[in-house]
């Protein structure tokens, strides 16, 4: 019987296929290259779907797949170099949600860039396809070193998609800010990578796994000897250097990711077309660094100081990006500030020990982000690419298929009982209070992330009555224009997906009547269905797992029912009140009242004039000193002692004349000065 794991690798190679055939002919091709797109990626969805059901074991015995496909470098030192698959429960769901949500992407395209200038179609379904198979590949590396290359790709990809309306001022400006921004953070996991490489050596290229190898080494602390003798002088055992190595990966994750401090490219990168919004903020780019954090988690339990520092990161995150979304006006920036502030609940919820709530929610969240990105841009071309809300209002009626999704994208997104949202945020929370109870780190991780619920409920539905409710506040609101079945029909897929995928894993449920309904976490921990020995290191999950868990007086389950109470309570008072201030025919902007308060939310805490002063006003300063120093000292000691080689060979050179005459003369001369010399010294005068 033929496996889905012979084909894995065609997951990837159909769209960068499709890369090609779109660059190359797009421009004679019916839709400029979108159909090679859509057939591509409506591929690698049919195989993630067959290589899911093999995990599962429902076709096949076998539920894990790990093979080298190209090996490029062999004996560098202890490296053997190559490209390979590994495909477990966790990856099998990523390629799964990747894949559609880019189909659904390109599906959406045909509709939203029908004006788009034909010259310009086949470059933004080219690099589509490109962005779709970086981060396929991504996700099926079996080594840190491939995964760490198509990160990279992933990032120009976004760098050539954010900027591709490139002859308007803000977008290539946009696109060059995520690039650098992303890149400051790739610095720091590049070095992580050539860590992880001198401590594990080939550990991380064994045939079993490459990731999973990783974390075996890690806990067994086997590192060669000269990484200790490293370590000794330093005082730093095993534990403090695997700590090192973390947040040098996690720099990368943060950049990718963004989180707090390197988010401040996301809410810029709303300059590129919106389907593109969709697939970053959803499936590619900020979804890279949370899988990465999940696909090495069998390492990152091992250093609980990482650990804490991934928790405090994403429940500040979370509680940061959600204050400035309460004040924004353009519909796409309320979405860029609410993805920032989710991601930071995955990786609240992976610092605080919740794996499998992280990918839950990074499951959920690429569904409804996804629809309430396409929906917006829905009705940014019913405004005629009008996205400020203030413009809007009225257009519940007037479009009711997208109005209708949104709504439950906006549901989900504000964790609203039984949108999918709500199980994945409660068990994000949840996680961070049984295990902050004992834990003062991650209990202030978990307070932030409760109190962005109820701002989160707040701007979401602020977004829904500012754009759909109330009367229309222009002419383009009055008479929207209308949209096509293929803007419709990725959003009626998204609609009922954000309705109904949070049953995947119905923990509260689960824990109340003792029924087998927590899906995900059978299947990402280890049940029946999949061989737990591939799961990353998670086969030990529970003995490395550095927290202890706590409950409230009364166990596990009221204290499941006190979270679930008090966060779905936060959720619907931020709700109720934006359904006071904005639910009404002609609505104010009630966060005028703020004032100074609502300035700096406005101007994003002045972060980017922070930058701004920190490259020019500090970094730009020592460079030019460190170049003086480098010029005046550096190369002036360098400079002269070659000055003084120069100008003693162009001296001693001056006697080479090739006249033999002359060398007799001088061979005479120095013999008689030696004889002098000699004679004085030896008395003879």
């Amino acid at each position: 019987m033929v496996s889905a794991f012979e084909f894995v690798p065609a997951i990837a190679v159909l769209p960068l296929v499709s890369f090609v055939v779109a660059l190359a002919f797009g421009k004679w091709m019916p839709k400029k290259g979108a159909l090679a797109g859509i057939f591509a990626t409506a591929g690698s969805l049919l195989l993630s779907i067959w290589t899911v059901l093999t995990v599962a074991g429902i076709l096949g015995s076998e539920t894990a797949y790990h093979e080298e496909i190209w090996q490029f470098a062999t004996g560098i030192g202890t490296f053997d170099l190559h490209l390979g698959v590994f495909v477990d429960p966790l990856s099998s769901l990523m390629l799964l949600i990747v894949s559609l949500i880019s189909l659904l992407v390109f599906v959406f395209s045909l509709g939203y860039m029908n004006d788009e200038n034909e010259t310009g179609l086949p470059r933004y379904y080219a690099s589509l396809s490109l962005f779709s198979f970086s981060m396929l590949a991504f996700v099926f590396a079996d080594n840190i070193l491939m995964a760490f290359m198509f990160f990279e790709l992933v990032g120009l990809c976004s760098f050539l998609l954010i900027g591709f309306w490139f002859r308007e001022d803000a977008p290539p400006s946009a696109a060059k800010k995520a690039f650098l921004v992303t890149r400051f953070g790739d610095f720091f996991f590049l070095i992580g990578v050539v860590g992880i490489f001198a401590t594990f050596g080939t550990g991380l290229f064994v045939t079993e796994a490459g990731f999973p190898a990783m974390a075996e080494q890690a806990i067994s602390g086997e590192m060669p000897g000269t990484v200790a003798d490293f370590l000794e002088p330093l005082g730093m055992g095993a534990q403090g250097w695997f700590t090192i190595l973390g947040l040098l990966v996690l720099g990368g994750v943060v950049g990718k990711s963004a989180q707090f401090p390197l988010h401040t490219w996301l809410p810029d990168a709303m300059e590129g077309p919106t389907p593109v919004s969709a697939l970053i903020h959803a499936a590619t780019m900020v979804a890279a660094g949370v899988y990465l954090v999940a696909r090495m988690y069998g390492f990152y339990l091992l250093t609980p100081t990482t650990m804490g520092i991934i928790a405090l990161i994403g429940g500040f995150t979370a509680l940061f990006a959600a204050t400035m979304g309460v004040v924004k006006q353009e519909l796409k920036q309320v979405l860029a500030y609410s993805t920032i502030s989710q991601y930071g609940y995955m990786m609240l919820a992976l610092g605080s020990g919740g794996y499998v709530a992280a990918v839950f929610h990074l499951t959920t969240h690429a569904v409804f982000k996804a629809l309430l990105f396409l929906g917006a841009g829905s009705v940014i071309i019913a405004m005629h690419h009008n996205e400020n809300m203030w413009d809007m209002g009225g257009l519940k009626e007037k479009m009711p298929v997208t109005y209708w999704t949104f709504l439950s994208g906006s549901l989900a997104l504000a964790g609203i009982f039984p949108f999918a949202g709500f199980w994945s945020k409660d068990e994000v929370l949840y996680e961070a209070l049984i295990h902050g109870l004992g834990d003062p780190v991650i209990l202030v991780a978990w307070a932030m992330g409760l109190l962005a619920v109820f701002l989160t409920g707040f701007y979401t539905f602020r977004m829904v009555f500012l754009t759909f409710h109330g009367e229309p506040r222009t002419d383009d609101a009055e008479d929207p224009h209308g949209v096509r079945w293929n803007v419709k029909l990725p959003l009626g897929v998204l609609g009922v997906l954000a309705a109904t995928l949070g049953f995947i894993n119905m923990v509260p449920v689960a824990k109340l009547t003792g029924a087998h309904i927590d899906f995900l976490h059978k299947w990402l921990v280890g049940s029946e269905i999949v061989n737990a020995e591939f799961l990353t290191g998670l086969h030990v999950y529970e003995d490395l797992l550095p927290y202890e868990s706590a409950y409230i007086a009364g166990g596990e389950v009221p204290t499941l029912l006190i979270s679930a109470a008090l966060s779905l309570g936060l959720a619907l008072a931020g709700v109720g009140l934006a359904y006071r201030l904005y639910a009404v025919p002609e609505p104010v902007e009630h966060t005028k009242k703020l004032g100074g308060l609502r300035t700096l939310l406005m101007h994003n805490y002045y972060q980017d004039e922070y930058q701004v002063w920190l490259a020019e006003g500090v970094t730009l300063p020592l460079a030019r000193v460190a170049d003086t120093f480098d010029q005046g000292i550096i190369d002036g000691v360098v400079n002269g002692i070659s000055s003084v080689s120069l100008f003693s060979g162009d001296r001693i050179r001056r006697i080479q004349t090739g006249v033999v005459s002359n060398y007799a003369a001088l061979l005479t001369i120095g013999l008689a000065l030696l004889l002098i010399a000699f004679g004085i010294v030896g008395g003879w005068f």
